[in-house]
């Protein structure tokens, strides 16, 4: 699929969350919301959410150890540049840019510094499906989703163990992909072969318990505060909803639903999972638009602050990002 189809499927994508987000809104109504909004509690939502990003770098700097040592200062400059080139590019862009540019500054291989990113997704997805779990838990919801949340933790329990599995049977793993490898043409299989063995290689950080333990605990520790940055936005707009149970509720849902492609920000994604979360608290589908839109408009120019902030310490430019979002990244081992 060329890349012009696939940003007009996004885009398209996007406009069906968005019509699905705005429909049934009053839309004097919600812009009353939007005006009545407690703002001191949206610089709380700027700061914490600035604060992901650290903890993301923090986090990736622990999943790269059995690559190398990554300094602090590097490992936060491409997370904010990669999570920016997300809000501003197509194609969630932000993750080709990120380890290209890490790789670059540090001299690791690509390879596997792509296949962190990958376990470092592996991780945020099981924290999700543990966070929708809870959720179908701690509030009302139809027995079908309530079947969708045992699901998807079962979904997250098989693929830990699969991931599990490929880190203590990395010989057979190696093997299979071998014997699979053979039947794809040179140009499909070097780069793969890299990145499977980059990936491999990255599971070491499974070996041992205290290092696995530390990435739990740094992937708790950020979700705790993207939950506090959702609960700040409730507070902000002062919501008769029990905090905690609809605070993972909304972080939950808006995880999915920002998952599905969609254009450049999250844009109609992020829209209709705060609606469908708030939908369960029987919040009035305009307020949750106004809601929708503060708190996204407020988080997006906080990683904009953030990114161009690391663009000018790294002495990049957004040209230089573009072009390498748009190249076909060749994955060696050097």
């Amino acid at each position: 699929m060329s890349r012009s189809l696939r940003i007009a499927l996004t885009l398209a994508i996007s406009a069906v969350f968005l019509f699905l987000a705005a429909r049934g809104v009053e839309w004097e109504r919600a812009w009353a919301t939007a005006l009545q909004i407690r703002a001191g509690w949206l610089v709380l939502v700027v700061a914490f959410t600035v604060w992901t990003l650290y903890i993301r770098a923090q986090r990736w700097q622990v999943l790269l150890r059995p690559l190398g040592m990554v300094e602090r200062a590097p490992a936060v400059h491409a997370t904010n540049i990669g999570f920016f080139a997300n809000m501003v590019l197509p194609l969630r862009a932000g993750e080709i840019v990120r380890p290209v540019l890490l790789a670059r500054r540090t001299k690791l291989p690509l390879g596997g510094v792509l296949a962190s990113i990958v376990l470092e997704r592996v991780f945020d997805l099981l924290a999700v499906i543990l966070l929708f779990g809870a959720a179908t838990l701690l509030v009302p919801v139809s027995e079908q989703v309530r079947q969708l949340g045992v699901l998807l933790v079962s979904f997250g329990v098989l693929l830990g163990g699969a991931v599990g599995i490929a880190r203590w049977q990395e010989q057979r793993v190696i093997s299979l992909w071998e014997h699979v490898a053979k039947w794809l043409p040179q140009i499909v299989a070097e780069p793969l072969d890299h990145f499977v063995r980059g990936f491999l290689r990255a599971l070491e950080v499974l070996d041992r318990p205290s290092r696995f333990f530390e990435v739990v605990v740094w992937t708790a520790y950020l979700w705790l505060i993207i939950g506090a940055v959702n609960t700040f936005g409730l507070v902000a707009f002062g919501f008769a909803v029990p905090l905690l149970r609809c605070g993972v509720a909304l972080t939950a849902i808006v995880a999915l639903a920002v998952s599905v492609p969609s254009a450049p920000g999250y844009i109609g994604s992020f829209q209709f999972g705060c609606k469908l979360a708030l939908e369960v608290f029987r919040i009035d589908a305009s307020d949750a638009l106004a809601f929708s839109v503060v708190l996204h408009v407020t988080q997006f120019f906080a990683i904009l602050a953030a990114g161009l902030y690391s663009l000018l310490r790294e002495g990049v430019s957004l040209r230089q990002i573009e072009e390498v979002s748009k190249s076909d990244v060749s994955v060696s081992p050097g």
